[in-house]
């Protein structure tokens, strides 16, 4: 199981080097896909497209809180009020979400982590500044969470193949006829 990981890791580092430098020029965002993966590893197939609709809300909510901030200067001990009317009223959303199961809504791990991946400006500093850049932002966003969920699926499939009890039975035999 080592070495099926490890080649579905090198086929996502290939696939990164030949997307990411055309996002943004020496980058790498395969650490992007890494938490879907890390985060999608043990939700189910809808639990994953789950996840998936929940970066895009999560992405519209951190975008949501960073102009909701910038509405009115007033502040408290160099607290933005509006920032904090902000996160309060977004992340009150975001939770009510949880109720929204009948129409894929709510996956809460997918909110927070568009959310987050926003935050974080992907490692190099983008931020929804423009259409162009939010574009791409949220673009990178699905496309690496994509990836991860990909990885996380094979992954999955390729471990519950190799645990099968004949597998097993079938290296066991082979194990016994070394012995001799």
């Amino acid at each position: 199981m080592p070495i099926i990981i490890a080649c579905i890791v090198a086929v996502l580092y290939c696939i990164d080097n030949l997307i990411a430098p055309n996002i943004i020029k020496g980058s790498s965002f395969m650490w992007v896909a890494f938490v879907g993966w890390t985060i999608s590893s043990s939700l189910s197939f809808n639990d994953k497209i789950k996840l998936f609709i929940g970066n895009i809300i999560g992405f519209i909510s951190a975008v949501g809180m960073i102009y909701f901030g910038k509405i009115f200067d007033a502040s408290v001990l160099g607290i933005s009020i509006a920032g904090v009317l902000g996160v309060f009223i977004f992340n009150g959303l975001v939770v009510y979400f949880d109720n929204f199961k009948k129409i894929w809504l709510n996956s809460l791990s997918g909110i927070f982590m568009g959310i987050f991946l926003t935050f974080s400006g992907l490692g190099v500093g983008l931020a929804p500044n423009s259409w162009a850049n939010a574009g791409i932002l949220i673009g990178t966003i699905l496309l690496y969470n994509l990836l991860g969920l990909i990885c996380a699926t094979l992954s999955n499939y390729l471990y519950n193949k190799w645990k099968k009890p004949e597998n097993f039975k079938k290296f066991k035999e082979i194990d016994v006829k070394n012995e001799k």
